[in-house]
């Protein structure tokens, strides 16, 4: 006698049908850098590119960094929910040191990994683009809909701020 779970997995075996496994896909919409400090940073561009009417969405940033950057840089990630008509903090995001955000966050820092971040980060211009959203390890539910990712990126002994960045993005099950 076979269990009931092994008697179905094996008759979509043999009809041929498809098991559904879902998936969460992450769409950025809008993305704007709105603080720069120019002793640290200059000439920042961060835009949202489709190549094609059914491609991905690609982010892309370019800009130049007047300093070396390695531990020295924090990393505040903050993701707020759009509810009711605003933004609203919600209980997502989290702080951490740049090359620590490289090496060892899976999703924001294994994208910028995945696309050329390195650490340290040499002084100079550096254009990192066609930046998408790792999710293969994302979870497969996500707490809202629509929000948006605050970045702010300070110098970690003094708090100094270096750059204020947001991204808009629509998290969508699959």
């Amino acid at each position: 006698m076979f269990p009931h779970n092994v008697l179905l997995l094996f008759s979509c075996f043999i009809l041929n049908i498809k098991i559904i496994t879902s998936s969460m896909q992450v769409i950025p919409e809008r993305a704007n850098v709105t603080f720069s400090n120019p002793k640290y940073v200059a000439n920042l561009t961060l835009n949202i590119r489709r190549y094609s009417r059914k491609s991905a969405y690609y982010i892309n940033l370019m800009g130049i960094n007047k300093q070396t950057w390695t531990n020295n840089i924090t990393v505040d990630i903050r993701i707020n929910q759009y509810l009711h008509n605003e933004y609203r903090p919600s209980f997502v995001g989290g702080q951490m040191k740049y090359c620590d955000l490289i090496n060892k966050e899976p999703f924001i820092g294994g994208a910028l990994k995945n696309s050329g971040l390195i650490c340290p980060l040499p002084v100079g211009y550096h254009s990192v683009m066609n930046i998408t959203a790792p999710t293969e390890n994302f979870p497969n539910v996500f707490p809202f809909e629509k929000g948006r990712i605050d970045f702010v990126v300070t110098l970690s002994s003094t708090g100094e701020g270096v750059l204020n960045a947001f991204l808009e993005v629509r998290f969508k099950q699959t």
